[in-house]
C-alpha cells in the first residue's frame, strides 16, 4: 500500500507538471523526469518519463545532502541545480528538489528535472552543439536555494530571467516544476499522517531490500563471463575527422554485474561528453529493462551493479568538459550494453534503434518578425526484437515514453506548415525481424528569415543489427527537396538560414537494426509489408531471395 501510494504520488507530480508547463518540450515531448527519494536521497518512486533523468535525480539530491549536510535544509527550501557532473546530463536539464519535513524532521525529497526553453548559452534554446567549454553552454547553478524557508530569493530569480532568451517560458516552466514538487510533498505528508513517518521509511527501505534480492536473482540467470562491445561516434562536432571510441566490458560474477568503460576515449574537445553520474544511471536503466521491466523502480534494483571508468573519459566527463550533446553518447551507452549482453542472453536483447535526431527551427531577431523557437527530437525506427519487428515512428531508446510534438501544436504556435508526415520505408535493418521504420517530416516556411539547426549521429559508423540482422539506417536533412535549390545537410551539426517563405525542410530519420538472418523471415510478414506499401514487390524478391509466385500467393492470403 505504501509503495503504491508513492508511485501514485510520483504520477500525480508528473501530471501536475504536464498540465502547468509553458513549453511544448515539457507538456508535449515530456523532456523531464520526476522522482521521490527518502531522506538519504535513495530512490523510492518515479514517474514514467525519461528513464535517464529518473535515475540521475537521486545522486543529484545526494550531492546536495553532501553539500548542505543533513541539517542544512529547512521546510520550504527549493534548490536549483544543473551542474552536469552532478546531474548526469547537460546544463539545459535543470533539476529542482524540495525537502519534505514531518514533525520538524527531514523525511524525504521530491524532485523534478526538465529541459528549459533557454539557459543563456551562446545559441538559443539551450542547445549548443559546438561548444568546447561548459561555460559556453549557459548559466550553471550549483545547488542554489531559489526558496529558503519558503521565501523566494528575488535576486536569484531576477538573475535567471535576465539571462535567458525566453524568460516567460522559463518562468512558467520553473513554476510548474515547483508545483510538481509541492504535490509530491503534500502526498508524502499524507502518508506520514496515516502510518507515521517511521513506518513509511522502514517499509520503503524493506521494499528496496526485496528489489535488490530479486535483481540479484535475475543476474544469477546470466551465464558468468566477460562480454565486450565497442563502437564510435562519427565525431565530436569540432574535430570532424576524428571518430570517438566508446567501449564496454560487462562481467557477470554470480549475482553481481560489473560494467567497465576503460577502453573508451578521453573526454572530447566538443560537447559529446557524458558525465559519470548519467553513465551509472543508464547502466541501471538497461539492466532494469532486460531483467525486471514491470517492477516499480527503486534504489534496490541498482545495488548489484558496479560501474567503473577512468577519470575524465567520454563517459565519465569532468569539469570543464562540455556536455551539451551528451545524448548521442547516452544512446550508445544503452545500445552497447545491450549488444554486449546479447552474447549472454540473446533472447532478451533487441537490435540497435536509430540514433537521436534533434532539430531546432527559429527566428530570434525581432527585426525580422515575431521571434519564436521550436525544438523537438524527431522519432525514428526502433531495433527489431528477438521475437518481433521493431516499432516504427518511436522515440530513440533514451527518451523513453516521450512523444513527438503534434502537427496541430506546431502549426498553431509557429509560422510553419507540415506538408508530409509518413514512414521512411527504406530497406535498411532487414532480418528475420526487421527494424522499425523511421519517419519523413516536411516543413514549409510560412514567413521569411527562419533559421535551422539540426544534429544527428552515426551516419558513418552505423548502428547494428543482431544475430545476423541488417544494420540500422542513416538520417538525412534536405533543404528544398526536389527543386533546383536542393541542398543536403550531411554534417553531424548543421546550421542553415535564412529560409524564406515557401522554402521547405525535409527530415528523414533512420530505420532500426534487424534481428536474425533475412533468409528466415516469414513470407507472410514480407507480403504484409508489400501490401502496406512499406516494401516494393520487386525489391522484396531481391532482398529476401524468394519466388515471385510464392510472394503473390502470400499477398493474396492477406
Amino acid at each position: 500500500v505504501i509503495r503504491n501510494a508513492t508511485r501514485a504520488a510520483a504520477t500525480e507530480m508528473q501530471t501536475t507538471l504536464i498540465k502547468t508547463a509553458h513549453s511544448p518540450l515539457i507538456y508535449e515531448v515530456q523532456d523531464f523526469g520526476v522522482v521521490m527519494t527518502n531522506r538519504f536521497g535513495q530512490l523510492i518512486s518515479e514517474g514514467s518519463a525519461l528513464a535517464g533523468f529518473l535515475a540521475c535525480l537521486p545522486p543529484t539530491i545526494q550531492s546536495g545532502i553532501q553539500l548542505f549536510g543533513e541539517n542544512g535544509f529547512s521546510e520550504g527550501d527549493i534548490i536549483l541545480t544543473n551542474e552536469p557532473y552532478d546531474t548526469g546530463t547537460h546544463i539545459s536539464d535543470t533539476a529542482l528538489y524540495m525537502p519534505v519535513f514531518y514533525d520538524n524532521k527531514l523525511v524525504a525529497f521530491t524532485s523534478v528535472m526538465a529541459h528549459w526553453a533557454d539557459i543563456g548559452g551562446y545559441t538559443p534554446g539551450g542547445w549548443c552543439p559546438t561548444t568546447t567549454d561548459v561555460h559556453q553552454e549557459g548559466i550553471i547553478f550549483s545547488h542554489n536555494k531559489l526558496y529558503e524557508g519558503g521565501v523566494l530569493n528575488n535576486e536569484l530569480h531576477r538573475f535567471i530571467l535576465k539571462n535567458v532568451r525566453s524568460p516567460e517560458a522559463v518562468d512558467g516552466d520553473l513554476n510548474a516544476k515547483i508545483a510538481a514538487c509541492q504535490t509530491g510533498v503534500k502526498r508524502y505528508l499524507e502518508l506520514c499522517d496515516r502510518y507515521s513517518a517511521e513506518i513509511v521509511e522502514k517499509t520503503l527501505l524493506e521494499v528496496m531490500n526485496q528489489s535488490e534480492e530479486r535483481m540479484r536473482g535475475e543476474i544469477r540467470n546470466f551465464p558468468n563471463g566477460t562480454y565486450h562491445a565497442e563502437t564510435y561516434l562519427d565525431n565530436d562536432g569540432i574535430r570532424l575527422d576524428q571518430p570517438c571510441k566508446i567501449s564496454v566490458d560487462v562481467t557477470v560474477e554470480d549475482e553481481i554485474l560489473k560494467i567497465d568503460w576503460s577502453g573508451s576515449d578521453p573526454a572530447t574537445l566538443g560537447p559529446v561528453n557524458h558525465p559519470m553520474v548519467g553513465t551509472k544511471a543508464l547502466c541501471g536503466t538497461v539492466m532494469k529493462y532486460l531483467t525486471m521491466p514491470d517492477d516499480p523502480t527503486n534504489d534496490g534494483h541498482l545495488r548489484p551493479l558496479v560501474v567503473t571508468a577512468p577519470q575524465n573519459t567520454i563517459v565519465s566527463a569532468e569539469y570543464p568538459a562540455p556536455c551539451d550533446s551528451y545524448g548521442y553518447v547516452a544512446e550508445l551507452i544503452i545500445h552497447l550494453l545491450i549488444r554486449a549482453l546479447a552474447e549472454a542472453v540473446p533472447d532478451r536483447c533487441p537490435a540497435a534503434s536509430y540514433q537521436m535526431y534533434a532539430c531546432s527551427i527559429m527566428r530570434m531577431d525581432p527585426r525580422y518578425g515575431k521571434t519564436f523557437y521550436h525544438s523537438e527530437p524527431i522519432d525514428g525506427g526502433g531495433g527489431a526484437f528477438p521475437h518481433d519487428d521493431g516499432p516504427s515512428g518511436m522515440m530513440f531508446v533514451g527518451n523513453g515514453d516521450a512523444p513527438n510534438v503534434p502537427v496541430e501544436v506546431i502549426e498553431s504556435r509557429y509560422p510553419l506548415r507540415i506538408t508530409r508526415y509518413s514512414f521512411n520505408d527504406n530497406n535498411s535493418g532487414i532480418g528475420k525481424y526487421r527494424g522499425g521504420y523511421g519517419v519523413i517530416r516536411n516543413y514549409e516556411m510560412l514567413e521569411d528569415n527562419i533559421f535551422l539547426q539540426t544534429s544527428t549521429e552515426n551516419n558513418k559508423h552505423r548502428l547494428w543489427g543482431l544475430s545476423g540482422g541488417g544494420d540500422a539506417g542513416i538520417s538525412n536533412t534536405i533543404i528544398n527537396e526536389g527543386t533546383e535549390r536542393e541542398i543536403n545537410l550531411d554534417d553531424r551539426v548543421s546550421d542553415y538560414g535564412p529560409l524564406m517563405s515557401g522554402e521547405t525542410l525535409t527530415m528523414k530519420t533512420a530505420n532500426g537494426g534487424g534481428w536474425g538472418h533475412s533468409s528466415e523471415r516469414d513470407i507472410n510478414s514480407i507480403a504484409e509489408d508489400v501490401k502496406n506499401d512499406f516494401l516494393d514487390f520487386d525489391e522484396a524478391i531481391r532482398l529476401f531471395n524468394i519466388d515471385r509466385g510464392d510472394l503473390v500467393a502470400a499477398i493474396d492470403r492477406q
